[in-house]
Order: C-alpha cells, then structure tokens, then sequence
C-alpha cells in the first residue's frame, strides 16, 4: 500500500488554498485619504461656514461610510449637510449620535448597484431594446472629489482657533463590489474673530420648491418663478451668512392674479448694511402653467395640456400637483406608488395619460389592459424578446388580475402563474403573480453558473466521500492485518 506522507499532501493543500481563496476573498481596491478643509479663511462669530469632506481620488466608488466627523461643539452648531455636487445618483444619510461631538454619515449610489446586481443575476433575461442604466459607467475620478458640504454656525462664544477632525471611516466599496482601503488626512480648523459683522448678504434663498431663476447666488438680488392659479401662498424661506443679521419677507402671502414682488430684506449686525433680495412671482390665471415641458430619459419632449373634464383616472389615484423643471403642473398619485400619472402629448401624438417617473424620468404610455397595478408598483406587459427562455415547465396562458387579464405562463403543477412585465426603472422580467396574496414579485431561477458550480460542487463532494471510504477501509485493513500478526490464530 502506497503511504501517504506530508511530501503528498502539502502540494494538494496548497493548490486548494489557491483555489478558495480565488473563489471567496475579494481583493481590496485602491485606496483613498479622506480631507477636511473648512472653505472660508476666518469668520465672526454668527456666521455660516462649510467643511468640505474630500476624498483623494475617486476610485468608482458605489457607497462609502459611515464617516465620522468630530468638532468642537461649544463653538459650533450643526446646521446640516449635503452629498458632493459631483456625486450625481448618491443619496447620503446622516445622524448625530446623543452626548457626542460627532456627525456620522453614509452615501449608496443605489440605482448603480441595483442595476449592477440586476445586469449580473439577469444578464441572459434583460430586454436588448431596453435603455437601461445599468449600461452607464460609474462615476470615477483620479482627482479629489468633494464628497459631502457640513454647514455650521458660528456660536457667539467663539472665539480663537476653531477645529474639526475625522473619526472613523469605512464602509467604502467601488462598483466590482470590492472594499476600498481608506485612511484619515487631515482635519480642519478655522479663526474666528470676534467684531461686530456688517455682511448683509443671504447664504440660502427658496421658494417652496419652486425653482428660482435664475439659481440661488448670494450676489444676485432679482428672481423669478411662475405659479398656477391655484396657489396663492408660498413659503420664502431665506437665511443670512450671520446669524446676527435680521432678515424680514414681504409679499408672499395673498399672491394675485400676474405678477407679485416678494422682497427679503437683510439688517447686517452693525445695523448699517442693508441688502434687498427680490422675486417676483407671477401667478398665471391657469391651473397649469403655459409652456412647460418635460424630456424624458429617451430624449422624447412632451408638452402638458389642460386634461378634459371626461378623463377617466384609474381607481385609487387622486389629483395632485408636481414640480416639473421647477414649475407646478397637474398629476394624479397613488398612495405607494413612485410613479404619477400625467396629462401630456408629443409633436407627433394625441393628447392622453402617461405613467412618469420622476426618479428615473421615464415614460410610459397608460394602458389599462396592459398595466397591473399593485400598492407600490406599476408594472406594463412588455414583449418578451427572442433570446429570453420561458423558465422550465412553464406553458402559455392567460392570467387574471384583479379585473385585468394578461398572456402569461403557467407551471405543470398549476401552482405558479409568471408573466413578462416592465418595472417603472423600465427593467423587463419575469414576475410572479401570487393568486393567494394578489401580489407581484421578481420571479427566479438558477442561472447556468449557479447550475454549473451546483454541479461541481456535488461530484467534489462525491470523490471526497470515496476517498474517505478508501482511506477507511485501508486503515481498518492494516489494523486487521496487525492484530493478527500481534496475536496468530491457534491450531
């Protein structure tokens, strides 16, 4: 019998330790260094300052955090933060843990990882026509990148060197879901003097959420926005870079039909700066304002008309407004759903409804015959393409659901109904439709590298079964053998 000696072994251990570790250990991305920097040189006490938090490069990066930012609380008080400019798609979260000097954040770019997980668990069921997402490159950059703006306040007791400094980072992960290495730069500190402030100037100006143009500067002092007939108020919200600075608002209220000058004034501290900010809101004598549009992802412009007293809305949905290109216009929405309905035409087609939505701005005719609607999704029957299989065991039929009926497939054993249907992202797959619960859901199967490392996996474990009971029974023969040469039979 061949012995088996650690000269045998080592070279099978150690092949497999390659292999594993190919299969389950992710190898780091490139590392970042994460800045603070605060963008003013000095400031009095009431101001507003900013601290940018920067990245060093930008390595495809997908989400990141959560960060902590330390600072000197006495002297400074949080106002709020936004997700760097340059992070288009990234919603970032943020708390502010009790009896600490901390900010805490995060950011998810989660349509780019959606559709990353999507592209890569759907690859063979995707629609070629569909313009997805998912093929649009993720944002990179070897420069350093803004990633996120805290505002501060400047407390009346400040005084000298104010600082802020980094505490914990992780969480960042670039779009091959891969960890990326981050280490903490510098931190941050700004002067601030103490004098009396004659800055007069605003650090932010709104209108509700009506778009002001042209767009916030605090050194312009004239804008413009349009309103339907049927508002007559809106919330001006203006704050000044000092906090010491009186600001009052004038004309907001009671808006008349045409144009309405609403004018912000601005006290400096010292009581002798004064600045006037103005807008002028026209309100129209229509409930929708003339000449707005809206282009779509596909490049399509669609025009909003007035909608006929007959339209017909579907059940659950009620009229409402939406801004469109800061404008307000009609919609009609349903309580969960993402999506709205709205009243629009093209250069080329008749007035109707359409499904908009406003997260991905994509468009879809309203067909009643051709919609399922559910409490949070809108979902169209799409055309399955050539290459997209019908999953095993499945054979055409006509679904009902609710009082719509649809082409669909159904499982030998009747138990399973599945249907080919669009998602509001404009994603097509093939969903489940559950007659017990009446809801909707991503129907799925095994792909074919799932299968194939199933596969694998059972003929591995089936020759590691073998040799084990090789290896047994050579043992309990050798044992045999030894006891019987210890102890010979008797004749």
């Amino acid at each position: 019998m061949r012995k088996i000696t650690a000269v045998t072994i080592l070279p099978l251990l150690c092949a497999a330790l390659v292999l594993f570790s190919s299969v389950f250990t992710r190898r780091a991305a490139g590392g970042v260094t994460v800045n603070l920097a605060f963008r003013e040189s000095s400031a009095q006490t009431g101001d507003v300052i900013t601290l940018d938090v920067s990245f060093s490069a930008f390595p495809s990066i997908t989400r990141f955090g959560p960060i902590e930012i330390g600072y000197d609380s006495e002297y400074l008080m949080f106002l709020g933060m936004d997700v760097g400019s340059a992070l288009e798609g990234f919603e970032l979260t943020h708390e502010e843990p009790e009896d600490t000097e901390l900010i805490r954040f995060s950011a998810v770019n989660t349509a780019a990882e959606e559709a990353m997980l999507q592209g890569g668990a759907t690859e063979g069921d995707s629609d070629p026509t569909t313009k997805a997402a998912s093929r649009e490159a993720v944002f990179s950059s070897d420069s350093p990148i803004v990633v996120a703006s805290l505002k501060f306040r400047v407390n009346e007791q400040a005084r000298g060197d104010v600082k802020a400094w980094l505490g914990t980072i992780s969480g960042l992960r670039d779009s091959a879901l891969e960890n990326v290495v981050a280490g903490a730069g510098t931190g941050a500190s700004i002067i601030v003097q103490a004098q009396v402030s004659s800055d007069a100037t605003l650090s932010s100006l709104s209108a509700g959420s009506l778009k002001l143009e042209p767009e916030f500067d605090p050194g312009i002092f004239t804008y413009s926005a349009t309103v339907s007939k049927n508002v007559t108020d809106v919330a001006v919200k203006a704050v000044a870079f000092n906090l010491n600075s009186k600001v009052t608002v004038d004309g907001q209220s009671n808006l008349q039909l045409g144009n309405n000058v609403v004018e912000i004034t601005v006290t400096a501290e010292d009581g002798e700066a004064v600045k006037v900010y103005t807008i002028n809101i026209y309100r129209s004598d229509s409930v929708l304002v003339e000449g707005v549009q809206l282009r779509d992802i596909e490049g399509i412009l669609y025009d909003f008309v007035a909608f006929p007293e007959s339209l017909v809305i579907p059940t659950d949905f009620y009229q409402s407004t939406c801004m469109v290109d800061g404008k307000e216009v009609p919609c009609f929405r349903r309580d969960g759903v993402m999506s709205v309905l709205i009243y629009v035409r093209t250069q080329d087609t008749e007035p109707g409804l359409y499904v908009y939505n406003q997260r991905t701005d994509t468009m879809r005719k309203y067909e009643p015959g051709k919609m399922l609607l559910r409490s949070s999704l809108i979902l169209t029957v799409a055309e399955k393409p050539a290459n997209v299989m019908v999953p095993d065991g499945f054979t055409p039929a006509k679904i009902t659901y609710g009082s719509t009926e649809i082409d669909g497939y159904v499982s030998k054993d009747k138990s399973t109904r599945i249907a080919y249907l669009k998602s509001e992202d404009g994603n097509a797959r093939f969903y489940v439709i559950d007659s017990v619960s009446g809801d909707l859901y991503p129907y799925k199967t095994q792909t074919t590298s799932q299968n194939l490392f199933l596969y694998l996996f059972i003929v591995c474990a089936s020759i590691a079964l073998a040799e084990a009971l090789i290896i047994a029974l050579l043992f309990y023969r050798k044992r045999h053998a030894i006891r019987r040469q210890i102890k010979p039979r008797r004749v």
